[in-house]
């Protein structure tokens, strides 16, 4: 769906009035001096909100109460690449394949018991929300690359079965994400690619406000 076929209307339900971001997605990308709604949807149909709240935040407060009042929209989205680079993970050694697969799995463990939390906070909100699958990273060093988006791939995989377990529609970001101008450096989306984010996610968000109750994958 394009951008054309936003509603005219502000009193409509699927207008986005107050999007709640659930993840640090937006943490360490650069959007200029102005507000974030502008960098993100420069002539938006009507005006709009955005309020981000990191993970901790939402375990902090206990789900829906870390939710504002007046909120019309939840896209939970949380940096993947940025993440794995952060924690370490990659930049450990092993001794054997096992006790490699036994770490990750244990990492795994520990972002889906985050990301249960941010669903239930959205799903408790009782508001159109959409899920977006993590962003892979575009390491210049291959081998990099190759283990970063297999490790990437089980998060995703603890990601999916959750999303899908909530009925949950999600925004698939590997494929959205698939250039070398959508990046501003190898683990962090460039202006333009988070453009392209944004462009999909209201996309979806207008999509499963008119249609909600089913699955669907957008990109």
């Amino acid at each position: 769906m394009g951008l054309n076929s936003a509603p005219e209307s502000e009193s409509s339900p699927d207008v986005i009035r107050h999007l709640v971001l659930l993840g640090d997605a937006l943490q360490n990308i650069d959007l200029g001096k102005g507000q974030a709604e502008t960098a993100l949807v420069p002539q938006p149909r009507n005006p709009w909100k955005l309020t981000v709240l990191q993970p901790p935040e939402v375990l902090r407060q206990g789900r829906v109460r870390a939710i504002p009042a007046g909120v019309t929209h939840i896209a939970i989205c949380v940096d993947g690449g940025w993440a794995i680079e952060t924690s370490g993970l990659l930049q450990g050694s092993a001794r054997t394949i096992r006790e490699a697969l036994d770490t990750l799995a244990w990492a795994a463990d520990e972002f889906e018991n985050m990301f249960a939390c941010l669903i239930a906070a959205a799903t408790e909100a009782g508001v159109p929300t959409i899920v977006c699958t993590l962003v892979p990273a575009r390491y210049v060093e291959l081998s990099q690359q190759r283990v970063a988006a297999t490790a990437l791939a089980i998060f995703n995989d603890r990601l999916l079965r959750r999303a899908v377990a909530a009925r949950l529609s999600v925004v698939e970001l590997r494929l959205v994400c698939d250039e070398d101008g959508d990046y501003a450096s190898e683990t962090l989306l460039s202006h333009a690619g988070v453009r392209k984010v944004a462009n999909v996610a209201r996309s979806a968000l207008y999509d499963v406000s008119r249609n909600p109750g089913r699955t669907r994958v957008y990109f």
